[in-house]
């Protein structure tokens, strides 16, 4: 590759970068190309290619455009994305990033990587790529328009902190550009209905208005939760509502094959790509561009907000074709619902890592690396760069050290790889790839905590809840430390009980009533045979569900709560008698601990005589709000130093 490159270096220090100007021509025309470098500060207007990396871009056969004038190979993807986004008449200039970086420079690769917010910043606007029209693309881009227009609708009148949250015109919701691709002075030029003005006129209620949209003085609660950084974001979903919403028509068995187009769309690659968040979130203007289709950034993002409760709208797919699917649909939509909110953007390394977790990416560094341009300013207590001379081990533990340290916090243990590290990765340290993310179960949520919250009509897209709601190691200081190579975290640590009973291990698509039947048998099998009579179906049903109650309002039964809370665990008893639940790999004698700065009892096994390996994070009853640490049964316990490995 760096022999094909034509143009020298770039110095890390001198913050330029380059642009790529594509030659007009006919879609069937050679592509020539011309790259020229600029400072950062001081360039012509483009935009950036947002697109999935797919195949090899040295197989011999790729396709090959002329770049400066020597042969330069691209995959088909991207030469795809080109010819559609070249104009006839006039250069474009763009920036993209297999073009403008040269790649098998490691030094320069990093140095880029690290201002690539910036670039994407800087851009007029950004296109994302999904890949050429397929069957039924232009009317999966149809619907999402359709059900934007339908949100607007119905936001008219909603005004949160004086600012309208529905526009006044439907030019919101246009594709995004003229046919060709090219950048508009006029956004849209028209309205979606064809009309420049408000389609249903009438007056709309002014901010500071007494209506039931705006924000009463009870709702103090909610909006100081929204200033809260956490692992979940969750909004109140609007199907929980008791009245009709504008999406209740999309649910209709008329639209299967609108839903089965969608559903084709977002299976595209582009969805599930770490790069593209920081690509769209830092843009000042996106578009989706699938084959010669457009739709504007905001136009998506209208169209996704009645997606917020995902797991429960799964009720109202029960009985279609699409149930046949639901797992991966719910992966598919869960991607394209978080990349359509921004709501991380800004915030700590730990929680973008976490919600990124489910993406791919061609390099594994990637996930750390494309992840360090959205952390917010206030929010830089790392010093980590992208380095691609690091190894992808050596980074990683790096990435949870730096969180530790700088978070001060020992939550990120709730993403530790555990006892099944793969690669060399000690058990405390997070495996940041995809697949590492199949095998471990969702994060417990304290749902009743999120529920008592305070919530208002329209609040969707305005109220969210953050972070998982227990504290179990209350108010105690994390106390941290590390060997020289990151092999060994050390940890003020207590640890209170043992693994006495487990139950089976619980896999997709087991049944409430089958976790109910094998925790009473751990209950039976436990030599405190009180537990029988204290152990009632009711407080089994509340330990196997983490605490959670099942509020009236919710489309979810006790039952699914249980399932999906159950998934890659299993129920156990400890020495103690408490009743728990944790990882699969949870087996009699681990040990149970409360790590200070850590706000969930972290399940140890020990290795050799003087370190410990992370098992994972259990839910323990009665145990979850610092209990343990004012609990007298507690005091033969004291505070160690706890070394894991």
């Amino acid at each position: 590759m760096s022999t094909l490159y034509p143009l020298p270096t770039l110095h890390p220090s001198n913050n330029h970068f380059r642009l790529v100007d594509l030659h007009p021509g006919p879609h069937e025309a050679p592509l020539l190309c011309t790259l020229s470098e600029f400072p950062l500060t001081d360039h012509p207007p483009y935009e950036a290619l947002s697109y999935a990396w797919q195949g090899d871009h040295h197989a011999s056969g790729n396709p090959i455009m002329t770049l400066n004038s020597q042969p330069f190979p691209v995959t088909r993807e991207l030469e795809s994305a080109l010819r559609r986004l070249r104009k006839t008449d006039a250069p474009r200039t763009m920036w993209i990033d297999w073009v403008c970086i040269n790649q098998a420079d490691v030094l320069e690769r990093g140095s880029q990587v690290a201002i690539m917010r910036e670039i994407y910043r800087r851009a007029e606007r950004v296109v994302a790529w999904i890949g050429e029209e397929g069957e039924g693309s232009d009317r999966a881009m149809d619907f999402l328009r359709e059900m934007a227009m339908a949100r607007k609708r119905d936001l008219r009148g909603l005004w949160v902190n004086g600012v309208r949250q529905g526009s006044d015109t439907s030019s919101e919701c246009g594709d995004g550009g003229d046919e060709r691709g090219g950048l508009s002075s006029t956004g849209t030029g028209g309205s979606e209905s064809g009309e420049g003005e408000d389609e249903e006129g009438g007056e709309e209620s002014e901010p500071g208005e007494a209506s039931e949209d705006n924000i009463a003085e009870e709702t103090q609660e909610a909006e100081e939760n929204m200033k809260r950084w956490g692992h979940q974001v969750v909004g109140y979903p609007v199907l929980y509502y008791d009245f009709e919403t504008s999406y209740d028509r999309f649910f209709d068995d008329s639209r299967q094959t609108d839903w089965d187009a969608l559903d084709d769309l977002l299976a595209r690659p582009w969805w599930s790509r770490t790069w593209v968040v920081q690509e769209v979130w830092h843009s000042q203007n996106a578009i989706i561009q699938c084959g010669g289709a457009m739709l504007k950034w905001k136009t998506f993002e209208k169209a996704m907000d009645y997606q917020e409760g995902w797991d429960d709208v799964g009720c109202l797919v029960k009985g279609t074709s699409r149930w046949a699917y639901w797992d991966a649909l719910k992966r598919r939509y869960g991607l394209a619902i978080h990349i359509s909110k921004r709501r991380l953007l800004g915030s700590k390394l730990s929680d973008l890592l976490w919600n990124m977790w489910d993406r791919e990416a061609t390099d594994p560094r990637d996930k750390v690396f494309a992840v360090l341009g959205l952390v917010g300013d206030e929010n830089i207590e790392t010093q980590l760069q992208p380095d691609y001379t690091k190894s992808m081990n050596q980074v990683y533990r790096e990435a949870a050290a730096s969180i530790i340290l700088g978070e001060k916090s020992l939550d990120i243990l709730l993403a530790a790889s555990a006892s099944g590290a793969r690669d060399g990765l000690p058990s405390w340290v997070p495996d940041w790839r995809r697949e590492a993310n199949d095998h471990r179960p969702a994060l417990f949520i304290n749902g009743s905590r999120m529920r008592t919250l305070l919530y208002y009509s329209g609040s969707t897209s305005v109220v969210e809840f953050h972070g998982h709601g227990y504290s179990a190691s209350g108010k105690a200081e994390p106390e941290a430390h590390f060997d020289e190579t990151l092999s060994v975290l050390h940890a003020r640590g207590l640890v209170f009980d043992t693994v006495a009973e487990v139950g089976p291990a619980c896999g997709p698509g087991v049944r409430a009533s089958e976790v109910l039947e094998s925790a009473r048998s751990v209950l039976d099998r436990h030599e405190n045979k009180s537990l029988l009579e204290t152990g009632t179906d009711a407080l089994l049903e509340t330990v196997l569900r983490a605490g959670s109650f099942v509020a009236a309002m919710t489309l979810r039964s006790g039952d699914t709560v249980i399932e999906t809370t159950m998934n890659k665990r299993r129920f156990f008893v400890t020495t103690g008698s408490r009743l728990c639940i944790g990882p699969s790999d949870t087996r009699t004698g681990d040990s149970i601990a409360i790590l200070a700065g850590c706000n969930f009892p972290i399940i140890l096994r020990q290795l050799g005589e003087s370190r410990r390996a992370v098992v994972g994070e259990a839910y323990v009853h009665n145990c979850m709000a610092g209990e343990v640490l004012g609990d007298a049964s507690a005091s033969p316990h004291r505070w160690e130093d706890l070394a894991i490995s």
